[in-house]
């Protein structure tokens, strides 16, 4: 069998022709991912952890009301501060704690109150964007494969009629899918987003492009053509 099969791959019984077919959609962002910080420097060890906590535990309690709110905490560290001194040397002068989290919701109107209690709690913004989540990504997905393979087997059929051939085969099928780029804000302009005077429509959750293609061959029987 692995030998009738290589044998069909070296010598095909058509014509074979590589082709593809792309369909692509706009379609508007979802959802919101709101990343912040926690930070505090000092002598005391003790002292700024506790203070990291009592900021992290704010936001959560604030932001947990929120049923549509998804709260992670994303990395925690604390590292020394040193002093560089005479003769090339450096004194240990204190500590840094880093605390990061981020904020994940499809409640799109509510982004500039939630700015409002991270900073509020004492928290700094470090970003914010828009993306198409992933349930709404997928659903996109299916459809557009759906509707790339038929637009491939008529881009086929229209070879084949070109051909003069009756019919075709598929004999290679593969498709690839192309997601979005999130619309990214810098922390300066989030932050606006929250000011009396622009109000929450200074920013745009925009769009993304989802896009599916199909790469395959066919291969349509042998015809004789007139060579005039």
């Amino acid at each position: 069998m692995p030998a009738i099969a290589a044998a069909e791959i070296e010598s095909p019984a058509g014509t074979r022709i590589n082709l593809n077919a792309t369909i692509e959609t706009q379609l508007p962002n979802d959802e919101v991912v709101i990343s912040f910080r926690v930070e505090k420097e000092g002598s005391n060890a003790r002292m700024i952890r506790q203070y990291v906590n009592k900021v992290s535990a704010a936001i959560q309690k604030r932001l947990q009301q929120e049923q549509a709110v998804k709260l992670t905490t994303t990395g925690r560290n604390m590292q020394p501060v040193w002093k560089h001194v005479a003769n090339k040397t450096r004194v240990r002068t204190g500590w840094r704690m880093v605390q990061t989290g981020k904020v994940v919701s499809k409640k799109l109107d509510a982004v500039p109150a939630w700015l409002d209690a991270i900073e509020a709690e004492g928290a700094h913004l470090s970003g914010l964007q828009f993306r198409l989540s992933a349930a709404a990504s997928k659903q996109a997905q299916d459809r557009l494969r759906f509707q790339a393979i038929v637009l491939f087997r008529h881009k086929a059929a229209t070879i084949a009629k070109g051909l003069s051939a009756k019919s075709f085969k598929i004999i290679r099928l593969s498709t690839s899918k192309h997601l979005p780029q999130p619309v990214r804000y810098s922390s300066e302009m989030a932050m606006m987003a929250k000011s009396a005077d622009m109000g929450a429509t200074s920013l745009s959750s925009g769009e993304g492009k989802v896009s599916v293609t199909v790469t395959g061959e066919i291969e349509t029987p042998f015809v004789d053509f007139p060579s005039r």
